[in-house]
């Protein structure tokens, strides 16, 4: 008796996901990721505040998730026009939205590179959203892992502001500083 042994990617991808415990990978996830790098966005322990810090939090995990798959229109529509964030190997401030995407271009770009055919993933950790008015404020602990030839481990401690236009959050100020880390056993 002679059974066929191909699997597809895509059914592979699914059970990889389940296996691994990977809830932001659906079916439709899988069959679009075939012949793509794997990239992913997870998420243990939010805090929302509130209601609305929950939306800030799902706006937080949308805008990561555009970067992995390296969609910075996408990325583009989650930030305000005005977004600033620190840089922390030059120490200067960027100042808006072009910017502020040309410098996560440039270190998503840099990120593929060093994984040579690995995946990049991130991880964030108990994110805290606080709303108080039209602005939020997320606190949380973001790890990325780049596997590889050469497998990285990054951490920061991160804090984002948020600001409200038109019913929907959009990232106002990014801060954070990356070092590198010890893998952990459990991610």
């Amino acid at each position: 008796m002679v059974r066929n042994t191909y699997i597809d990617s895509a059914l592979l991808l699914s059970l990889a996901a389940c296996l691994l415990g990977w809830s932001s990978v659906s079916a439709a996830d899988a069959t679009e990721a075939k012949g793509k790098q794997l990239c992913h966005v997870k998420c243990t322990d939010p805090h929302a505040a509130c209601e609305e810090s929950q939306k800030v939090i799902d706006t937080l995990n949308h805008l990561v998730k555009a970067m992995n798959e390296g969609d910075f229109s996408t990325v583009g529509e989650y930030m305000d026009e005005n977004v600033t964030t620190f840089d922390e190997d030059s120490k200067k401030l960027l100042c808006g939205r072009e910017a502020v995407l040309a410098e996560m271009k440039k270190r998503y770009e840099k990120s593929v590179a060093q994984a040579g055919g690995g995946a990049v993933s991130y991880h964030i950790e108990q994110p805290y959203a606080q709303v108080s008015g039209d602005r939020a404020t997320v606190t949380f602990l973001l790890r990325k892992t780049i596997s590889g030839k050469t497998p990285v481990c990054l951490e920061s401690h991160s804090t984002d502001v948020f600001v409200k236009h038109d019913g929907k959050w959009k990232k106002l100020h990014y801060r954070g500083s990356w070092k590198k880390v010890s893998p952990r056993l459990d991610s």
